[in-house]
């Protein structure tokens, strides 16, 4: 097997450093991620103007490894279509910090792996507190083995999958989760003429079926994400109203 790795922490991140060496166990392993930070960049690609690639593979040992001044999406898109790598597979993370609920729309890991669905790949999503990386490791291994034995990742849907926050040194298991809410609460802060985003997520009470009541309590969440934003269900709303 073929594996991509990409991220939005940035190619020198330990988090894609971590995971590169759980993949290789699995698979042959290239990584294409960005040259620097794109944290919450979203699903955007570079369009109006250049980036520079470079050949990274000094940080890697015995894998081929690029980084783009660009963003996480651009990443998945090059891999594929400029250096034509024959991937069956793209994991996007580790990401520090989780990728739940709401967090989704914003996430830089999300969007490449989604960017992965969109040119017809299968994909994986993986978010984990750094603080906890060696806590994460034998689990990593066994949630990757179960997925993949399974054979439930395809090119139709994200996998998404968030361990537990860092004051979990033992895990309970993991659950088949469906988005929750996680509002952020936005701060604008005004430093020298200059304005500042910050804040901090607002707590919202998730039932149990939810990736944030999972990652609240001890468990590895594991939702598939759709690209498909449609309410099917509203649609037949429209139709009789308007």
């Amino acid at each position: 097997m073929n594996i991509l790795l990409v991220n939005d922490d940035g190619i020198e991140s330990p988090g894609i450093q971590f995971l590169a060496e759980v993949m290789k166990e699995i698979g042959k392993v290239f990584i294409v991620a960005p040259h620097t930070q794109q944290s919450a960049i979203g699903h955007g690609i570079t369009i109006h103007e250049p980036f520079r690639v470079h050949h990274r593979n000094e940080l890697f040992e015995g894998i081929e490894a690029w980084s783009l001044e660009a963003k996480p999406a651009d990443c998945v898109k090059f891999a594929f279509y400029a250096l034509a790598l024959p991937i069956d597979l793209v994991v996007s993370g580790i990401n520090d910090g989780p990728n739940l609920g709401t967090d989704i729309t914003y996430s830089g890991t999300l969007a490449g792996a989604s960017e992965s669905i969109i040119c017809g790949v299968p994909a994986i999503a993986l978010s984990a507190d750094f603080a906890s990386l060696e806590t994460v490791k034998p689990y990593l291994r066994e949630t990757l083995k179960s997925v993949l034995d399974a054979k439930v990742v395809d090119k139709n849907r994200v996998i998404n999958i968030n361990f537990p926050k860092k004051e979990f040194t033992q895990f309970k298991g993991f659950k088949i989760t469906e988005m929750g809410e996680r509002p952020f609460n936005h701060q604008f802060v005004e430093e020298n003429g200059l304005y500042w985003s910050r804040g901090n997520w607002d707590w919202v009470e998730n039932g149990p079926e939810t990736d944030v009541w999972a990652w609240e309590n001890g468990y590895v969440s594991i939702s598939p994400i759709q690209i498909n934003r449609t309410d099917f269900a509203y649609m037949d709303i429209l139709r009789e109203k308007l």
